[in-house]
């Protein structure tokens, strides 16, 4: 009887809300690069899944099932493969080619071949033949639904000067049919205030309705500076907000607002005039968060509220570049807290957020040497997740860490 009073009142406490039940624990999922090599790391367990071999930039499929890959053979060839984890199998994509991304809802890879992009499905045991689709690409990305690309054309020099860039929005099926790419919008002219000649891969808001992207100018130029735009999902409304490096890392929006922060700054030394900025769409004027003296390297999205930033002390002309700590910033009244304190002659970079498991990783280096670190999202209970990753390719002060380390993050 005792028992059953019990089980019914347990029953009572459950459908009262007054009782729940654990969800399972989130896997905390990531493939990084050691020494030239291919790993895959789940929660506490590491598998290595290349030997003796050089990769670079892994990417992971939507559903968690693949990762992408460039393996190089030489000192400028590369391949693109694929690797499945249910097959344990790798195949090989195409002999060359670059830019590779996934569909955001099937596994499709695209990736681009000089000026055309094509599109390749991938399988468990084997990759389908490569289709394509569009050509005169200067850079792309897929279009959140999977239906196909919103592509920018490159600007082209003529004796009269450079031409406009030009967005077309293509069906993913479009098979080089050119009356199936629809044009979307055109770049300003080249002015004193504005100058492209292509542009970086394109981010949408989380409530689809705005497109952020850079867009710059010559190579030499575009080391230094290059223009962060938006441009409504209708096509209809265009801003020109500032000026930054081209790294896509360094602008991103909200998990689930208008709202984009990025890295502002012109000259291409990452420690030096670099402050992170935030902007509401489509009125509010930007609003910097950089205490004056220091630099912000990389942040990441904490929730609307809060974002986690990487930041040092500003440089000095020729003096040593200062190295980085994490902060966590309020939005609401710019409150700024200290998470973390590497030790001397250590910075850490590249945090980044991971939704699901509600966990805080980034990377701690000290230019020679780099793990990854994971913890509460205050910095609390801080622990080694990776140890010996490779270094990511460095440039003035910033290192690209997306050519050795990915997360699977499906709920981003």
């Amino acid at each position: 009887m005792k028992i059953k009073i019990m089980f019914i009142s347990l029953v009572i406490s459950v459908l009262c809300g007054n009782v729940g039940f654990a969800e399972p624990r989130q896997s905390v999922q990531a493939v990084f690069v050691r020494g030239g090599d291919l790993w895959v790391q789940k929660d506490d367990k590491e598998l290595q899944v290349t030997r003796n071999q050089k990769v670079s930039e892994p990417k992971w499929s939507a559903d968690g099932k693949f990762i992408a890959y460039s393996l190089a053979l030489g000192e400028q060839q590369h391949e693109i493969w694929v690797y499945s984890l249910e097959a344990k199998k790798h195949n090989r994509v195409y002999p060359g080619g670059d830019n590779f991304q996934w569909s955001p809802n099937r596994n499709d890879l695209a990736f681009k071949i000089d000026g055309v992009l094509n599109t390749a499905r991938i399988g468990r045991d084997k990759v389908d033949p490569f289709k394509n689709v569009t050509l005169g690409v200067d850079n792309y990305s897929w279009v959140p639904d999977g239906s196909g690309f919103l592509v920018s054309s490159p600007a082209q020099l003529r004796p009269s000067g450079w031409t406009n860039v030009e967005l077309y929005m293509v069906p993913a099926d479009a098979k080089m049919d050119p009356n199936k790419s629809k044009h979307f919008y055109t770049l300003p002219t080249e002015s004193p205030g504005f100058f492209a000649v292509g542009t970086s891969i394109f981010k949408w808001s989380s409530d689809k309705k705005w497109i952020s992207f850079t867009a710059h100018p010559t190579a030499s130029l575009s080391a230094d500076g290059n223009a962060l735009c938006v441009l409504s999902s209708d096509g209809e409304q265009f801003q020109q907000l500032d000026n930054m490096l081209h790294y896509p890392q360094w602008f991103a929006w909200s998990p689930a607002k208008a709202r984009l922060a990025y890295i502002a700054g012109e000259g291409r030394v990452a420690v030096q005039n670099k402050h992170l900025k935030l902007k509401d769409l489509p009125a509010m004027k930007p609003a910097s968060y950089t205490p004056q003296g220091f630099a912000d390297r990389d942040f990441t999205w904490e929730n609307d509220r809060m974002i986690i930033v990487s930041r040092s002390k500003e440089a000095k002309e020729d003096a040593v570049w200062p190295l980085p700590a994490l902060y966590q910033l309020r939005l609401s009244n710019k409150e700024q807290k200290q998470l973390t304190h590497p030790l001397e002659k250590n910075g850490d970079f590249a945090p980044y957020m991971l939704r699901k498991s509600n966990k805080l990783t980034w990377i701690r280096s000290d230019g020679n040497h780099a793990e990854v670190w994971i913890s509460n999202p205050d910095g609390s209970k801080a622990e080694i997740f990776i140890s010996q990753l490779d270094i990511g390719v460095p440039y003035y002060g910033w290192s690209n860490w997306s050519t050795v380390l990915a997360w699977y993050d499906p709920h981003r």
